[in-house]
């Protein structure tokens, strides 16, 4: 039987570019997040939003919960006098200790994942950035050679980028002048600035590598290579 008209069963791979492999993985990713969230925000009955204005006033009251609910509780179950007089929720007592003892640990570890979330976020974020700044940084060379033309405009965006990003940083903060009786300015190491000087002091531990220790000094040292 002829099998002329029958459909290619070897058909030709489908090439995807990266940029779809990664937006397809990070759907997929964010899918699953919107999908425990909605579980999450369903398990708790009355969720009540965190409001900044008012935290202050309930925490107030909330730090007695500790020590004070469990008596209250004792004292309405065994004086009957005290329990007509409907003034304490006792069901709700046991719910708030009960929800503050198992609930709110692992509240804390969700904050603890949502933290490392976003770290990971930076660290992929600074990572591409210093491959960035170092494509930046041969561009630069490159588009001063003969054939470089049309490297210009590339040139001319990552310069106004880069001196965007570095106006909306911080300065940091003088050194705190050493007292005579401590430490004096020559054992600072050299470009020792801000807060981490009062921790470079105490550390006379020497760099061994003289290389940045993450991505993020990296990305420092990037930023200070392209702006030479």
């Amino acid at each position: 039987m002829s099998t002329s008209n029958a459909p290619d069963s070897n058909p030709p791979p489908v090439t995807t570019s990266p940029a779809v492999t990664a937006a397809a993985t990070a759907d997929a990713i964010a899918e699953q997040f919107r999908a425990v969230l909605v579980t999450l925000l369903a398990i708790v009955p009355d969720l009540q939003k965190f409001d900044s204005k008012k935290i202050k006033r309930i925490a107030a009251s909330a730090k007695f919960g500790n020590d004070a609910i469990i008596p209250v509780i004792n004292l309405v179950a065994n004086v009957p006098r005290m329990k007509e007089s409907n003034l304490f929720d006792v069901d709700a007592g046991h719910f708030a200790r009960q929800f503050k003892d198992q609930v709110v640990p692992l509240a804390m570890q969700l904050i603890e994942f949502a933290n490392d979330v976003m770290f990971t976020s930076d660290n992929l974020l600074a990572a591409s950035s210093v491959q960035g700044l170092q494509v930046y940084r041969l561009a630069q060379h490159a588009v001063k050679q003969p054939d470089g033309a049309d490297l210009q405009p590339f040139v001319d965006t990552m310069s106004q980028i880069v001196k965007k990003t570095m106006n909306h940083r911080k300065k940091p903060a003088p050194a705190p002048a050493p007292t005579p009786s401590t430490t004096t300015t020559s054992q600072i190491p050299p470009g020792a600035q801000g807060f981490l000087a009062s921790n470079l002091v105490s550390d006379r531990t020497p760099d061994k590598t003289n290389e940045p220790e993450d991505v993020a000094d990296r990305f420092e040292q990037a930023l200070k290579d392209v702006t030479k």
